[in-house]
Parts: C-alpha cells; sequence; structure tokens
C-alpha cells in the first residue's frame, strides 16, 4: 500500500483510539472534542517552544546539539510543519545545519554518544527526502543521507550470536553493543528502505536477531520467572527493562517478526506501566508508542491498550508542560540527559504525543 495514502486512514482510526479515556463509556470522543484539542495545543506550544529555541546556526539545543537537532526535524515533521505547510518552519535552517557540520565521510553525531545520535540524524534526514523545496537542498540532503546510511552500515558489528552481537555500540570505542542504539539504526534502515535505498538483509538480520536476544521468553534449556516473561534487557542475562522492552517491541512491530513473541512482550508492558521516573522516560515511550500503534491494528485487544497507555502518557505529559511550551524532565534521568533539559524534553515530547498522526513516512508505513 502507498504510505502517503494510507496516512490519513490511519491516523483517523488512531485518532479516535487516543480520545477513549478510562472514564468514557468505551466509545471514542469526537476528534473535536477537548482531549483531542487539548493534545493539539500542547503539541503547538511545544513546537513554538522549539522554534524559539533555534540558534542564530540553525542549530538547536546546546548540549549534543546533532542529537537535539534532529529530534527536532523529526518533531517538526511529525506534526506535519514542512515548509511547504509553514512559511517559519525551522525545519529549513536547521537541515542547513546538520548539512554543514557533517563528515565528508558520512557521519552526523556528536562527541558524546556518537552513535546514537548519527543514528537519529540519519534518520531524520531520510525522513526528509521528498519533502525539501528548494533543488540544491534536496539535492544535499539525499547525497548526505546516502553517506549517512553508508557510514551506519559500515559501523554495524559484523560478529555472530545474537546475545552480543550483531548490533551498534553507543561509541565505537565500547566492545559490546547496545539495544536501545540498535533500535534506532533499525528505524533508520526501515525509513531508507521506504525511501527506497539498498538496505542488505544480512544487515537487519543481525541486527533482528541482536534486538530479540534479550527477550525473556520460555525454551529449551530456559525458565524464566513468570514476571520477566515477554520483557526485554540491556544484556542478554540481565533482568527485563522498559525502555529496552518498548525498543525492542517496537524494531519486531516494524519488521513483522513473530506474532506470539509481540504477544508477550504488549502483555509485559502492560505490567509495567507507566510512570514519570527516568532512566530513558522520553527514549522508553517514543519507541514504546510507536510499537503499541502498530499493534492495535491487530485487533481489539491492542487497541484498548493502545487507548489506556495513551491517556497515561497524555495526563503525565500535560502535567509536566511548562507555561513556555517546553517539557520537564522527569526524576532518575541520567546527567547528559538532565544537561540537554527541556529542547530535548520539547522534542520527545511531541514525538509522543503526535503517535496518533502519522504523518512521518516510518510512522505510516505498513
Amino acid at each position: 500500500m502507498n504510505a502517503a495514502r494510507s496516512a490519513p486512514i490511519v491516523a483517523t482510526v488512531v485518532i479516535g483510539l487516543l480520545l477513549t479515556t478510562p472514564a468514557a463509556s468505551g466509545e471514542p470522543a469526537s476528534e473535536s472534542g477537548p482531549a483531542f484539542s487539548k493534545i493539539a495545543e500542547a503539541v503547538d506550544a511545544g513546537l513554538k517552544f522549539l522554534a524559539r529555541s533555534q540558534n542564530p546556526d540553525g542549530s538547536i539545543g546546546t548540549v549534543e546539539p546533532h542529537l537535539q537537532t534532529g529530534l527536532s526535524i523529526l518533531a517538526f515533521l511529525s506534526s506535519g510543519r514542512t515548509e511547504d505547510i509553514d512559511p517559519k518552519s525551522p525545519i529549513p535552517a536547521a537541515c542547513d545545519w546538520l548539512l554543514r557540520y557533517s563528515g565528508e565521510d558520512g557521519f552526523l553525531g556528536d562527541e558524546e554518544f556518537p552513535m546514537e545520535s548519527h543514528a537519529v540524524c540519519a534518520l531524520a534526514l531520510s525522513e526528509l527526502r521528498g519533502m525539501v523545496r528548494d533543488p540544491k537542498r534536496a539535492a544535499r540532503v539525499d547525497a548526505k543521507a546516502s553517506r549517512a546510511l553508508d557510514y551506519a552500515l559500515a559501523a554495524q558489528d559484523k560478529a555472530v550470536g545474537a546475545d552480543f552481537y550483531g548490533g551498534w555500540r553507543a561509541d565505537p570505542k565500547n566492545k559490546v553493543c547496545d539495544r536501545r542504539v540498535t533500535a534506532w539504526y533499525l528505524l533508520l534502515l526501515k525509513s531508507a528502505s521506504l525511501r527506497g535505498f539498498e538496505v542488505p538483509r544480512g544487515a537487519l538480520s543481525r541486527a533482528l536477531m541482536f534486538m530479540e536476544g534479550s527477550q525473556k521468553i520460555p525454551e529449551a534449556g530456559k525458565t524464566p520467572e513468570k514476571t520477566d516473561i515477554g520483557g526485554f534487557s540491556y544484556d542478554a542475562t540481565g533482568l527485563p527493562v522498559v525502555s529496552i522492552t518498548g525498543a525492542g517491541l517496537a524494531a519486531m512491530s516494524y519488521y513483522g517478526r513473530d506474532a506470539k513473541r509481540r504477544d508477550l512482550a504488549l502483555q509485559w508492558l502492560q505490567d509495567n506501566r507507566p510512570i514519570w521516573y527516568g532512566p530513558n522516560f522520553y527514549y522508553t515511550h517514543f519507541f514504546t508508542s510507536r510499537a503499541l500503534v502498530r499493534e492495535a491494528r491487530r485487533g481489539p485487544d491492542g487497541r484498548k491498550q493502545l487507548a489506556r497507555y495513551a491517556q497515561t502518557l497524555w495526563d503525565m505529559l500535560r502535567d509536566h508542560q511548562n507555561a513556555d511550551g517546553s517539557f520537564q524532565i522527569p526524576p532518575g534521568n541520567a546527567e547528559n540527559t538532565r544537561r540537554m533539559g527541556e529542547t530535548y524534553g520539547a522534542a520527545m515530547a511531541v514525538l509522543i504525543l503526535n503517535m496518533q498522526r502519522q504523518l512521518m513516512p516510518i510512522d505510516s508505513a505498513e
């Protein structure tokens, strides 16, 4: 199915889900009801805050500026705020900054957490393809997106062994692959394939096997604790955590992996519901929200789980949005997240709240 043609249909269905509240009779509120208007107001305020926070050179944020600029581009794209719709869109200047401050080899990341920031920025450029009005800028985006993908594929771990190998490291100097970082790269590879880039099957297979290698499932020789079944851990032997379970389920959902394993992850997430606490609150719910939206397409149980989850997330984000439109960082987050501050919070909150809109190609993909 054509992604652009299917997006309005998907968006209409999911908007109805997100406006179903626990107190309601089970019927979704109308699209023009107070819940939808409040979410739209919160998103608009967050975008205005990000636009005001753009630096004169086009970047957004001061700490980890590549990461924050990439996330901000994605936030505006998830709202449909391209330059065709909004002449004052910060996207062109942010895009120019990314293109200007990138390596000839295609590297787009920051010095701190280089591989994760590269994945986010490469995803932003991939999603931008076909949405850039100026022909010269569009050609530069295409060329850089291609080199960024090549850089990503070259950086993937080529060793065999799903427990520890086959994904991406947070830093090239590290010896161990990172499942959250790998989830970002799997989104990049999905976006790239939708945009016509060739993605080697072997790269996808290794990355997906690595992601799934830490899921706790009953199998020969392994009997996980009942409360662990379905969850994903950072490494193959650790306890499951919500951030990696959300990322793992998103990866499986985007690539249509085994439905029984996805059901186990859904159940684990249902038993471990969101709380306003770190670490990695925003990353967790960026991936989890997209996973649950996709899983809701499978039937009524998924739709009910999405509705409960979306209401919970909306309540939390509504209660922690500042008067200037920014969003707070929950307690318990790492120092680098706190230093990135409210521009990071705003970009991520907008992406989470826009899970129902399906306006980015990666979100509307089958």
